[in-house]
């Protein structure tokens, strides 16, 4: 029971009278027939609605309306979109960090870039300061230079002007030619004597005492002698020294003779005896005073001499 196709009387009688009917009549029955239905024939319906096969077509339009769909977008899924959208912000995130990290090393290299220059254009600048006194300088000797050329200009331009005085012979004592010929035993010597060398008088005489360890181990007269060279090196000394201390060629007691004028204005002469140090390491020393170098040093009665770390002491005695 309940199937459209069982045999039924009624629905046999249906049949025959649809077949002997107008379309009109038809019409008119399918719509009488729609609305006077029974109630075996609408649960036969709502089962056939409710099968398992409809259900199974339903689906199966609900997923091709869904292919459809995804075919006219372009077949995209939502997840996916989400996916590729989170892909790009990575990759628009990490663009920006890259190109903020260009951007922080460009800023880095160009404040490098700067500081190296400022300390450049310091450096020039303190060498240019440094550079301006010696500019100056440069300038300066450059002035004295042309004015000391305008200066020799003008004298020889005068001294061309004025008659040329002949110059006369001097044949006065030169320590060039002296210096060839001061030789001694073959050794060079460093002191010359001056004009004003004399041989002292007899009377009064000079005499040097040497003293050891308050004692008299000699003595010297002075008076037969216009120089005495006192040294370590014996080949030249007159009064040689042994002491490590003092100098080959250390001092020279020196007789000159000095002219003054005294209180009437009248001239004197004296025949006086001076030291001079020909420039020792260790110095020469008169009272325990150290005598400058390379000058005369007038001597007079009962003075000490020491020469440089030499216990030794010389004392000049003037004997009437």
């Amino acid at each position: 029971m309940g199937r459209w196709d069982s045999p039924s009387p009624s629905r046999a009688r249906s049949r025959s009278r649809s077949r002997s009917r107008s379309p009109r009549d038809r019409k008119d029955d399918r719509h009488d027939r729609h609305k006077k239905r029974s109630r075996w024939e609408d649960d036969e319906e709502d089962s056939r609605d409710n099968a398992p096969g409809k259900e199974v077509a339903v689906r199966k339009g609900d997923n091709e309306r869904q292919d459809r769909e995804r075919r006219s977008h372009g077949d995209r899924d939502p997840h996916r979109h989400k996916d590729r959208r989170r892909r790009d912000d990575d990759a628009g995130r990490d663009d920006r960090d890259s190109r903020r990290d260009r951007d922080r090393d460009r800023d880095r290299d160009r404040k490098r870039d700067r500081d190296r220059d400022r300390d450049r254009d310091r450096g020039e600048d303190g060498d240019r300061a440094r550079d301006r006194p010696r500019n100056r300088e440069r300038r300066s000797r450059s002035r004295s230079h042309d004015n000391s050329k305008s200066l020799q200009r003008r004298s020889r331009s005068r001294s061309a002007s004025a008659p040329k005085e002949k110059e006369e012979p001097n044949f006065a004592r030169t320590t060039h030619l002296v210096a060839e010929t001061n030789t001694q035993n073959g050794v060079l010597l460093k002191y010359v004597e001056p004009p004003e060398a004399r041989l002292p008088p007899p009377s009064p005489s000079y005499t040097l005492y040497t003293f050891k360890s308050d004692a008299v181990i000699d003595t010297t007269k002075l008076s037969t002698r216009t120089a005495w060279l006192i040294g370590r090196d014996r080949l030249v000394a007159d009064l040689p020294i042994d002491h490590p201390s003092a100098s080959k060629q250390h001092a020279v007691i020196q007789f000159r003779f000095i002219t003054r004028v005294n209180e009437w204005g009248e001239k004197e002469g004296k025949v006086k005896p001076y030291i001079i140090d020909l420039g020792s390491a260790n110095g020469t020393k008169v009272n325990g005073e150290e005598i400058p170098k390379e000058r005369y040093y007038e001597l007079r009665e009962k003075d000490l001499i020491t020469f440089g770390h030499s216990t030794r002491e010389y004392v000049l005695m003037v004997e009437k």
